[in-house]
């Protein structure tokens, strides 16, 4: 097996999986305020990781390293991504919840014009 070999059927597979894990580190580890939601290009990341999901599942004409590599990269980012927002998502109701009620929305006054 050539170097290249090596660097693409186990040195890549390892990269992405050491790169989803450490995505799963900085969801448990960064403060809850700085998850933002997707918005215009970061959608693609969803393609990226439905795309490695269905070819871990349904990948019939894939070797079985590769497709447990794809599982576990798709389900290590999967738990990222719902820590972050779960995460996110208490924080916020906290956040509401110990400023009191919020402020109505009022409308401006009319004039009389």
């Amino acid at each position: 097996m050539s170097l290249w070999e090596v660097i693409w059927r186990i040195g890549l597979p390892l990269l992405v999986v050491c790169c989803a894990a450490t995505a799963v580190s900085i969801a448990v580890s960064d403060p809850p305020d700085k998850f933002s939601r997707p918005r215009g290009w970061q959608w693609a990341w969803l393609g990226v990781w439905l795309l490695m999901a269905g070819e871990a599942a349904f990948g019939d004409d894939r070797p079985w390293f590769e497709r447990a590599w794809k599982g576990t990269a798709a389900l290590l980012v999967a738990v990222a991504a719902a820590v972050a927002a779960w995460r996110h998502y208490r924080w916020w109701r906290n956040s509401r919840l110990a400023g009191g009620s919020p402020r109505p929305i009022t409308r401006p006054p009319r004039s009389d014009s």
